[in-house]
C-alpha cells in the first residue's frame, strides 16, 4: 500500500483537498450510501454530524419514559 494521502472534493467550495474532513454520512434503505466531504476551510460551516444510531436509541429511551408504545411501520 503506498502513502498517499486521501484526495477529496469539498461539498462546499468545490475544491479538491487532501486533509478531507467528513461532514455528513448518506445512508441508503438499498445498497450503500456515500459520504459527504469538505476542506477544512468549509467544514466549520456544516453542523456537527448525527449518528443516527444514538437517534434511534434517544428515541427508545424517551418512549420508555413517557410509556408510549413503539410506532408501527406500515
Amino acid at each position: 500500500m503506498t502513502g498517499r494521502s486521501p484526495l477529496r472534493m469539498c461539498a462546499r467550495c468545490r475544491r479538491t483537498t487532501d486533509e478531507p474532513v467528513l461532514v455528513h454520512e448518506v445512508h441508503a434503505a438499498t445498497g450503500p450510501g456515500f459520504n459527504v466531504y469538505a476542506c477544512p476551510e468549509c467544514a466549520e460551516h456544516y453542523p456537527p454530524t448525527t449518528d443516527v444510531l444514538e437517534l434511534l436509541d434517544s428515541a427508545a429511551r424517551r418512549r420508555d419514559r413517557t410509556g408510549e408504545p413503539p410506532t408501527e411501520r406500515r
